[in-house]
């Protein structure tokens, strides 16, 4: 009896360990499985790194290569921009060349300075490069009826007479004549009784003002043509367009080069105190 008994519990122990065995070995075979498959992920993903850094490190070679690509296109921009710059400005000299020579009334240089000086003064100056003309308007340069300077107008006609006493300009004769209104002088009509003296008076005194500026006075012609060649058509009450003093450059001839006396007379100028309104 107790031999059978102790069989049998000897069973039902091994049964147990057996079955315990079983449980502990599924395990393993489990945890050996998402090992296995963790190392394949591993492996797959340090493949997919290693492939994602080769081509980043290709990528890194094309963007260096393209932008060592684009500084080269840059610097065979910046060459040609030059190079065009060049031919530009060639174009321009020869355009501006050409256009001289087929005006032929001034030199070049003195086209040039006349008209950069014209357009500091768009109110006040303005010069014709085709015929060698330039043009007061009398509003800026005088008061009305009067033949004096005025002080604001000095500087420009100082500046005129640098241009005129410059090389390129030096054989030029310069004609001055001064224009009008039909309006008559009224307040200084006994000094101008009419607009012919008045304009004559306007045009010497720019005359005197280039010569005390250093151009030298046997260049000068001077004429007043009063109001009997108006640009436009004479308004009641005066026209500004009309009152101006105008000046042109003419090659000298042989018998213009006359020599400069030693020296020169000079006349007083009797101002008018009344001014009248604008003429």
């Amino acid at each position: 009896m107790s031999t059978k008994l102790t069989t049998s519990l000897g069973i039902m122990t091994l049964g147990c360990v057996l079955a315990t065995g079983c449980v502990r070995q599924e395990r393993y075979d489990t945890n050996v499985s998402a090992t296995n498959s963790l190392k394949e992920q591993l492996v797959r993903t340090q493949t997919d790194c290693t492939t994602a850094t080769t081509a980043l490190e290709t990528r890194d070679r094309q963007l260096a290569q393209a932008q060592a690509n684009l500084i080269a296109l840059q610097g065979q921009y910046d060459l040609l921009a030059g190079e065009l710059d060049t031919i530009a400005n060639a174009n321009d000299d020869l355009l501006t060349q050409v256009t001289g020579i087929k005006l032929g009334a001034l030199p070049i240089e003195t086209q040039q300075k006349l008209a950069a000086l014209a357009a500091a003064y768009p109110n006040d100056m303005w010069f014709d490069a085709e015929t060698g003309m330039l043009r007061f308007g009398s509003d800026f340069t005088f008061s009305s009826g009067q033949a004096q300077l005025r002080t604001s107008a000095e500087e420009l006609i100082a500046r005129v007479a640098i241009i005129l006493n410059s090389p390129e300009a030096a054989n030029f004769e310069i004609v001055v004549i001064g224009h009008t209104d039909n309006v008559q002088p009224k307040s200084s009509s006994v000094r101008y009784p009419t607009n012919w003296e008045l304009s004559t008076a306007r045009a010497v005194s720019v005359a005197k003002a280039l010569s005390s500026n250093g151009t030298d006075p046997s260049r000068f012609q001077v004429a007043g043509f009063g109001e009997y060649r108006p640009l436009v058509s004479n308004l009641d009450g005066g026209t500004k367009e009309n009152r101006r003093v105008e000046i042109y450059l003419q090659p000298m001839t042989e018998t213009d080069l006359w020599e400069t006396p030693a020296t020169t007379t000079t006349e007083t100028v009797i101002v008018d105190i009344a001014e009248e309104p604008m003429k």
